[in-house]
């Protein structure tokens, strides 16, 4: 009898192990959380979410988000829980804590952009069911500083939903059902957000299927396995001609001997894709993975279009089918004319290619031009794409990066035209000339729509006119970073931005850091400079630039009580006393882009700060202590700020302004 009990829990216990063993764990944080209430306080960059129901009015409660990127998921998610760290609450309260969770319909906010009073435009109206899950805590009873969990079916069929509709973010909203107070106070109960110094930060934990018996090992259609197939993809598309009209034949080979294999054929060559789509299904047990093999007719004849381009090998950045001109800009180092490719969308249609003799900028923009002459399968259509040359001097380049306000929030409805000699380090590691807003290409950057005007843009245009040649900017922010996963290697926002860096140095040399960071870290001020200073000695010491210069920037003087900016300036006055080669710009006189709880400069500040950075680059760099007068005549901007005037010369992006004004 002992033997049999012991056998049956050593199998329970290799079962469970196998069982474990099975499933992948992927615990994923959020990429934004924060917290509405009551007014336009912009709380994303605080410690903690907060919630707390109320009766008296929509202003007194406390509503928390999280944003969760789930692009690293597969489609066989498994299991779901999301977990929260609570600061916990004592005994007392008169009703029941339930924290519900709910979906949120837009993905496209960020923690710095949400208020009280635009929390529905930024995330949507209210989604009231499913509710995903709740947690509850009973009427009275305390509960001590832990994680709580959400977990239940319909969190998982949110997630699996999610990923099975192709989204690459999905959002909450936490609030609490009941009213809670004890005795006459509200019980208003806290969760460590991302900031937190606790490492206690919300976790979305993910329990994957291991689908390795699932898979297929080769796919074919009418007997010719499709090109490029790997059983990790799970989507094909499969080109026929024109004219075609017999549906193919699609087949399947298992990668093992006890999976089966099913296969429901397309149904037409036209129509939606449901109808043109065959469907291979790999099944073990109850366990099915589906690949898709999509049925697409090649264009009519008459199509004379390219589908790509290639430069040197490499795709050509921005290309697109029905944009024939275009401009690539040349390191400095490059002496050969680079060699142009193109494939025909129609792969029966034909393209001649005259490539350009020359890559010099002063030369004949006839002889920098490759051509690209096609020719439609019935040779009845033509179209032509140029490809036009442009060789760049060494150029001198800063380097912008920080938070909201280096990516820039402000305005620029008025500066959207092309930058004059003021290129741009693009996605591709290639250089366009700039426009704003400036921090769009940014590998880590919020969404697009936040991207706005931010000193980047006056201080390109500075510098341009100070040292009278072409500048290079590599404009590489993210709205609510801590310098925590800036300062060195190993740190999310210095590894991708030392990825751009070095591809930018290509196109010259970088000669001075721009930095405007710190509303995120009010509470390490003491930490703060020893940060700094590792930060830029690994960025001199990775870019092989030891003179590289650093500026960094005062945060808003009116956010003292909220964000600690007077002790946080106080410290970044002194960079020059800790930091060889570094020196620091005033926030003084500019204005918020909302209100005084606002962390955010407006337009004509971000004009006026981008100027401050230029002239200490000039200052420091190129020894000099003043930036050439500019000479343009233009009509002035005046603006009223509480008992002041700011009179703002738009075009030349010069600023003054008069204090003080009476009479």
């Amino acid at each position: 009898m002992k033997k049999s009990i012991t056998f049956i829990l050593f199998f329970c216990i290799a079962l469970c192990l196998y069982i474990t063993s099975a499933q992948t764990v992927k615990t994923l944080y959020p990429v934004d959380d924060t917290y509405t209430y009551s007014d336009n306080t912009i709380r994303g960059m605080e410690h903690t979410l907060n919630t707390y129901h109320s009766t008296a009015g929509a202003q007194y409660r406390r509503i928390s988000f999280l944003k969760f990127d789930i692009s690293s998921l597969s489609p066989f998610v498994e299991s779901v829980k999301l977990r929260l760290y609570t600061n916990g609450f004592t005994a007392g309260g008169d009703n029941a804590h339930q924290f519900d969770l709910y979906p949120v319909t837009l993905n496209t906010w960020a923690e710095d952009d949400v208020t009280f009073l635009n929390f529905t435009e930024k995330l949507g109206a209210d989604v009231t069911s499913p509710l995903l899950a709740s947690y509850i805590v009973p009427a009275g009873q305390a509960l001590s500083a832990q994680y709580i969990e959400f977990s239940g079916a319909n969190l998982l069929k949110y997630v699996s939903d999610s990923l099975a509709a192709g989204k690459r973010y999905i959002s909450f909203r936490m609030r609490e059902k009941n009213v809670v107070k004890n005795v006459t106070a509200a019980v208003i109960v806290e969760f460590h957000s991302k900031e937190n110094p606790s490492g206690f930060a919300p976790e979305l934990v993910i329990g994957e299927k291991d689908i390795e018996q699932l898979k297929a090992s080769d796919i074919k259609v009418n007997n010719v396995s499709i090109t490029g197939f790997s059983e990790n993809t799970y989507r094909y598309a499969v080109t026929q001609p024109w004219n075609a009209t017999v549906v193919p034949v699609v087949t399947a080979t298992a990668k093992h001997s006890g999976s089966t294999v099913s296969v429901t054929q397309a149904a037409s060559l036209t129509g939606t894709e449901t109808n043109r789509t065959a469907k291979v299904n790999i099944q073990q047990g109850a366990d099915i993975l589906t690949y898709s093999v999509v049925f697409e007719l090649l264009p009519p004849p008459t199509d004379a279009r390219l589908s790509e381009i290639t430069v040197d090998g490499k795709a050509l950045e921005f290309f697109d089918i029905d944009k024939e001109n275009y401009t690539v800009y040349l390191p400095y180092t490059q002496t050969a004319v680079p060699m142009v490719a193109a494939q025909t969308y129609d792969p029966n249609a034909t393209a001649q290619i005259a490539n350009a003799n020359s890559i010099i900028a002063t030369d004949a923009e006839l002889n920098r031009t490759t051509t690209l002459n096609v020719s439609s399968a019935n040779g009845l259509v033509t179209k032509t794409y140029r490809v036009v040359f442009h060789k760049l001097p060494e150029l001198d380049m800063v380097l912008a990066i920080g938070q909201s306000n280096m990516a820039g929030r402000g305005s620029f409805s008025d500066v959207t035209a092309p930058m004059n000699d003021v290129f741009l380090l693009t996605p591709a590691g290639e250089m366009e000339i700039s426009s704003n807003p400036m921090n769009k290409y940014s590998n880590i950057r919020k969404d697009l729509s936040l991207q706005k005007l931010g000193p980047s843009y006056t201080c390109a245009l500075t510098l341009q006119n100070y040292l009278k040649k072409p500048v290079g900017f590599i404009v590489n922010a993210q709205g609510g970073s801590s310098i925590t996963v800036w300062y060195q290697p190993g740190k999310s926002n210095y590894d991708a931005t030392i990825i751009r860096a070095k591809e930018a140095q290509r196109f010259g040399r970088i000669r001075a850091v721009i930095w405007h960071q710190g509303e995120s870290d009010g509470s390490i001020v003491d930490a703060y400079m020893s940060r700094l200073s590792t930060m830029i000695q690994n960025l001199r010491t990775d870019l092989k630039e030891p003179d590289l210069f650093l500026v960094a920037g005062e945060l808003a003087y009116w956010r003292s009580g909220g964000t600690g900016s007077t002790a946080f300036n106080a410290m970044i006055r002194t960079i020059s006393s800790n930091i060889p080669k570094s020196d620091w710009v005033s926030a003084e006189g500019l204005t918020p882009l909302i209100d005084a709880t606002d962390p955010h400069f407006d337009g004509a500040s971000q004009k006026i700060l981008g100027n401050r950075y230029a002239e200490k680059i000039i200052q420091h760099v190129y020894n000099t202590t003043s930036i050439t007068t500019v000479e343009r005549n233009d009509f002035p901007i005046l603006k009223s700020f509480n008992e002041g005037v700011n009179i703002e010369n738009g075009n030349a992006h010069t600023q003054y302004r008069i204090n003080d004004v009476s009479g």
